[in-house]
């Protein structure tokens, strides 16, 4: 994981470029089925809990996550439910709406033609910062209830949509960043005139995430570049994001990757963790995540040699 600082552009020259982009893919990660009637429920402002309810059941898998989600460790003290518009209400909806996204995306790889994008190391990447996010997230009281998941499910997004509308090209990306060590964002911009959080920041937007959390995600590879205000709940929240998103990478980084990121470990010296502080985190989450790729059906973490 890189610290990029991006060049000085026009955002809604920017903006302009990824609309482009995405008008003119052939295809692109798109929510399906559940997760389309969930947005279009959260834009009505006449739609009730039970109606939200309706639509999940329609989607075992759906059903299976948002209940995991109201039982997690967050939520401890209170008492366990399967019970799924308790389930919902505990949640949010704010929540279930990502929650549904990622099941259907996650779902939907059969159209990936991108050679050097590896698909479940993606997802699992991005379950394990939401993770971390989660657990960071009772630490640090800024965050509203899942708020942090959904950051840290959906924040990566826009590597999946390079890798699905413009899979050559990608594998290109992906291949000089590999060999070169050079940062992905840097040869994204390169490449395409955006790189993928950019890219993430508009596709969230457009499925119905908050502004603020679209901007976050924006921002998270540069939090001291967002003009934030120090000390403020977005620039926290960038910075977490980033910390989430780094040990995540590292963690399921081949050897061959190389060793960790000194970004990383001076993000988590400005969120005031040490050392101590982050193996515990992350031994927290290992243990979540294991849970969590068996609700989703990716594949389980190989076991630990020895």
């Amino acid at each position: 994981m890189n610290q990029t600082n991006r060049p000085l552009r026009n955002p809604d020259e920017t903006r302009g470029q990824i609309r482009r982009f995405l008008l003119d893919a052939e295809s692109l990660p798109s929510p399906k089925g559940a997760a389309v009637r969930l947005i279009e429920l959260a834009r009505d402002p006449n739609a009730s809990i039970d109606e939200t309810v309706r639509v999940i059941q329609t989607d075992p898998a759906l059903t299976g996550f948002v209940v995991r989600a109201a039982n997690a460790a967050r939520f401890g003290g209170i008492e366990r439910t399967l019970d799924l518009k308790r389930s919902v209400v505990r949640v949010g909806m704010q929540m279930v709406r990502a929650h549904a996204l990622a099941m259907s995306m996650i779902r939907d790889n059969n159209k990936l033609r991108c050679p050097r994008f590896n698909y479940n190391r993606f997802w699992t990447e991005s379950l394990y910062t939401a993770v971390l996010m989660d657990i960071l997230a009772r630490r640090y009281r800024e965050f509203r209830p899942g708020e942090a998941f959904v950051l840290g499910l959906l924040a990566g997004v826009g590597r999946l949509a390079f890798a699905t509308a413009a899979p050559e090209e990608y594998s290109v990306v992906l291949e000089r960043a590999a060999a070169h060590g050079a940062p992905l964002e840097l040869l994204e911009q390169q490449a395409f005139g955006f790189d993928h959080h950019e890219l993430s920041s508009v596709l969230l937007a457009d499925w119905g995430v908050p502004t603020e959390l679209a901007d976050i995600v924006y921002w998270q590879c540069d939090p001291e570049g967002g003009g934030f205000a120090p000390e403020s709940r977005p620039y926290l929240l960038a910075g977490v994001l980033q910390l989430a998103a780094g040990l995540a990478a590292e963690a399921l980084a081949p050897p061959e990757e190389g060793g960790g990121s000194g970004i990383v470990y001076l993000r988590a010296a400005l969120l005031e963790l040490d050392e101590a502080d982050v193996a515990e985190l992350t031994a927290e989450a290992l243990t979540e995540l294991r849970d969590w790729l068996q609700t989703t059906g990716l594949p389980p973490l190989p076991k630990p040699a020895g």
